[in-house]
């Protein structure tokens, strides 16, 4: 598994240099804030439950190059001159588009296990809010789904909010109710709890106010337990025989 941690560093050190400002072959003045061409990619070819066609992925290796360049192409002068909301877009759109690029280089049969490292040192510290968890995709099952849309700053408040709804509404994700005094959430509550802490009232305050219904409503969700589901590190591969008649 050599290749992971060759590709992490590539990856980390891009991300770096590109916070560093070392990076910058063109003027990024004229950046799209819209991130429209990532939203192009990912609307062909993410599908139902956030898993992608890695195969068309690569048949769009084109596009998907160009916008790889354009995301590296940003310097930290650039990044400074931009609102909040617009760099912690940019950081979430550039994690999951290098979690891509990585998946489509080495065509591996797990996700990228090692993208925490990017995770925790990259977009936990240029991110606002621990919501940005529901939109960083590496490549798993287990994962929040990829949204078939780029994030962006405009929106990126109302984006977060809808992801984590529908993250903590998915039943393959998280168990839809209380049993026997516990309920049963993703592992990802289990990690990084320092960033989950940094929300007021922290994880269980997120589940209260993301959560379904079936949560909330029930009278034995203050008190629940909370236990964590195994995570499945299968890779989020779509393929035609998924896709239902």
């Amino acid at each position: 598994m050599g290749w992971i941690q060759k590709g992490i560093r590539k990856v980390m050190v891009v991300c770096v240099l590109m916070s560093g400002g070392t990076l910058g072959a063109q003027a990024a003045a004229s950046f799209d804030q819209d991130h429209a061409d990532w939203t192009e990619i990912l609307a062909s070819r993410v599908h139902d439950g956030g898993l992608v066609d890695y195969r068309g992925l690569r048949r769009d290796r084109r596009a998907f190059d160009a916008y790889l360049a354009a995301l590296e192409s940003v310097t930290a002068e650039d990044l400074q001159g931009w609102s909040a909301p617009q760099r912690q877009a940019f950081w979430i759109n550039a994690y999951n588009a290098f979690a891509a690029q990585l998946v489509l280089d080495h065509a591996p049969e797990e996700s990228i296990r090692e993208l925490g490292e990017l995770e925790h040192d990259i977009l936990a510290k240029q991110s606002g809010t621990p919501l940005f968890h529901f939109a960083a995709v590496c490549a798993s099952t287990s994962c929040p789904a990829l949204r078939p849309a780029a994030y962006t700053g405009a929106e990126l408040d109302r984006q977060l909010e809808a992801r984590a709804r529908l993250f903590l509404a998915d039943p393959a994700k998280n168990d839809p109710r209380v049993v026997g005094g516990r309920l049963p959430v993703s592992k990802i509550f289990d990690w990084a709890e320092d960033e989950w802490g940094q929300y007021p009232g922290g994880v269980r305050a997120i589940l209260r106010e993301f959560g379904p219904a079936s949560w909330t409503e029930d009278a034995a969700f203050a008190a629940a337990r909370l236990k964590y589901r195994s995570y499945d590190w299968s890779l989020n591969r779509w393929s035609p025989k998924d896709s239902t008649p």
